[in-house]
Formats: structure tokens, C-alpha cells, sequence
């Protein structure tokens, strides 16, 4: 029988993807207030922001990406613990700030300081979904029978997001290429879950 998530549960969670839901919206009015104090043609209003609509889109992007990664997380969860509450916290911290650096890396300024801010806060986004899996897996009454979200995922991701940060403020000729590591981070996650695996089988054997 499944069981139902508890009402404390729920209103933490609802709490959460209204933050983030708001976090979103509140992207699109500079373009609002921009569009209002113009009285030329569209085009000529698209071409002279085009970093802030290149911002904007990308804030929602990367926002919507983190927000579903929490979404598939915590879909079985049925009760709540104090860590767990912190680590979701931490989580929508992330979220709400993420625009202030995106638009940052935006602009026609780029130094090591914006790429850290820009890179690390994606990357602290993707270690309190760690953490938050963490606390998932030590705690069983969170999911009551189902199985715990995997950590390798949001831990292979928090490493190569780590990574991506040291290459990018290290190295400004490589900059905020070094994001594409993240396209490995698939490949690598399957090669963990193998040697994860082959750990617990030799275990049990």
C-alpha cells in the first residue's frame, strides 16, 4: 500500500517550487521594465538587449534544469527530517540567487571573479542536491519502502562542476568552456555505478 506524504512534508515542498516558480518569474521583469521605457521599434528594442534576453534565457534554463533534477529527487518522499528540510533549503537558496551571477556572466565584462560566482553557484546548487540525496539514503523513513534517489548522479554532476570552476577561474582563455566537461558527466556516472556495483557484489560475496 502506498504510503501518503505527510501534510508538513507537502507544505515544504510547495513552499519550494514556489520559490522557485517566483525565482523564475521575477527574470522577466527588467525586460518588462525595459520594453515599457521604449518607444522604438521591436527590433531595434531586441538588438540593443540582447545580453539581457541571452541572460534571461539562460537563467530559465538552468533554473528549470535544477528544479526538475529536485523535482525527480524527492518525488517519493513521503516525510520530512531536519537535514533533509536544510539541505532542500540550501537547495532553493541557490535557485534564488542564480540570476544575480547568470546576468553577471551575461554582460560584456568577463574575470575569474564573475566565472567563480557564475560556476560556483551552480556547483553549490548541485552539492546541496547531494547532500539532500544524502540524506535520503540515511534516513529510510524519508521514502518509506521506496527506493532512495541515487547519489551517484548529483554527485558525479557536483564534481564535474567543481572541476569546471577550478579550469574556468584558472584558465581565462578557457573560461566558461570549460562547462562542456559537464557533457562527461554521463559517461563517468555510468562507469561509478558499475564500480559501485562490483563493490557491493564482491560484499556479498
Amino acid at each position: 500500500m502506498k504510503v501518503e506524504r505527510s501534510r508538513d512534508l507537502d507544505r515544504v515542498l510547495t513552499f519550494v517550487d514556489a520559490i522557485a516558480a517566483i525565482a523564475i518569474t521575477l527574470l522577466i521583469l527588467p525586460l518588462v521594465d525595459v520594453a515599457n521605457e521604449h518607444d522604438g521599434p521591436a527590433g531595434e528594442l531586441l538588438r540593443e538587449n540582447l545580453g539581457q534576453l541571452g541572460a534571461f534565457a539562460l537563467s530559465f534554463l538552468v533554473i528549470l534544469r535544477f528544479w526538475w533534477a529536485q523535482h525527480v529527487m524527492v518525488r517519493d518522499a513521503v516525510v520530512d527530517d531536519r537535514p533533509f528540510d536544510f539541505a532542500l533549503m540550501a537547495w532553493a537558496f541557490t535557485i534564488v540567487f542564480m540570476p544575480f551571477p547568470t546576468s553577471l556572466a551575461a554582460g560584456e565584462f568577463d574575470d575569474a571573479p564573475t566565472r567563480a560566482l557564475y560556476i560556483g553557484t551552480m556547483a553549490a546548487s548541485a552539492i546541496a542536491l547531494t547532500v539532500l540525496a544524502w540524506t535520503m539514503n540515511r534516513n529510510p523513513r524519508i521514502t518509506e519502502g521506496n527506493p532512495p534517489p541515487s547519489m551517484t548522479a548529483s554527485l558525479t554532476l557536483s564534481v564535474m562542476f567543481v572541476v569546471a570552476l577550478i579550469i574556468a577561474v584558472s584558465f581565462s582563455a578557457i573560461g566558461y568552456l570549460a562547462l562542456l566537461l559537464l557533457f562527461l558527466s554521463g559517461p563517468l556516472e555510468r562507469q561509478f555505478e558499475k564500480v559501485a556495483h562490483r563493490f557491493e557484489g564482491g560484499k556479498k560475496g
